[in-house]
């Protein structure tokens, strides 16, 4: 279910800027290239983000396969996990707070497509107002003056779909991030549930107290060796005597 919603936002949010894209073809190069590099960064990080709820589905499947009963092996148990997890989750099986990785990119890119949106459209209207003002230097008569305005000002309407195309792609990246970000945080729950649990005789706690009760056990075996050492230094005297 996560998927389809995954891959259904990342279509509409591909397809408003490809529509964009569409309407710039053969009327605006500029505007046109500003689209294609909105689509770039777009997909960029969705694709990291793709990698960042591959390397969640990893680790909840290995919880998944986790059932009750501790794994044999921790080792063997982490290689399962995506490599940029398994420190991470080492740590917090050991007992440090250490968090997993976020995106390096998806924050910065989904403030970077609005940016390029409104650059889009900046750029669009300075070449819109230059060449309104070579009509209006270059035209005497008010219908020529209307003329070459036409152009420019039509123009100037098309740059602002730079911004619609850069805001879409921006909603809907930021709508996958957040969706990947509350992923991870309920298998983040789940492998904190599992630490307490099946993970338990991995953790540097346990060690601590069955370290704790080894102890307890040599102390309370402490009166009875030294009785039958005593006895044995009695019998050893006695049969030294004897000799």
């Amino acid at each position: 279910m996560n998927k389809s919603v995954m891959a259904a936002i990342f279509a509409t949010g591909l397809a408003v800027v490809g529509w964009v894209g569409w309407g710039f073809a053969g009327s605006s190069p500029l505007a046109l290239t500003m689209t294609v590099v909105i689509a770039a960064v777009y997909v960029l990080g969705a694709y990291e983000l793709m990698q960042f709820r591959g390397a969640t589905l990893s680790l909840g499947s290995s919880l998944n396969g986790l059932g009750h009963k501790p794994p044999t092996d921790l080792d063997a148990w982490l290689d399962c996990l995506h490599p940029s997890l398994r420190n991470p989750v080492r740590q917090r099986i050991d007992g440090e707070r250490a968090p997993l990785p976020d995106p390096a990119l998806a924050t910065y890119l989904v403030g970077l497509l609005v940016m390029l949106g409104m650059l889009g459209t900046f750029l669009g209207m300075v070449v819109t107002f230059k060449g309104a003002v070579f009509a209006l230097e270059a035209s005497s008569s008010l219908e020529s003056i209307r003329a070459a305005l036409a152009a420019p000002i039509k123009g100037l309407g098309l740059s602002f779909g730079t911004s619609v195309a850069g805001v879409a792609a921006s909603a809907m990246l930021g709508l996958m991030s957040t969706l990947c970000r509350r992923e991870r945080l309920g298998v983040m729950r789940r492998l904190d549930a599992q630490i307490a649990g099946a993970l338990r005789p991995f953790s540097a706690a346990h060690r601590r107290q069955a370290m704790f009760e080894a102890l307890q056990a040599q102390a309370q075996a402490m009166p009875l060796i030294a009785e039958r050492l005593h006895g044995l230094m009695e019998g050893l005297e006695r049969r030294h005597e004897q000799l």
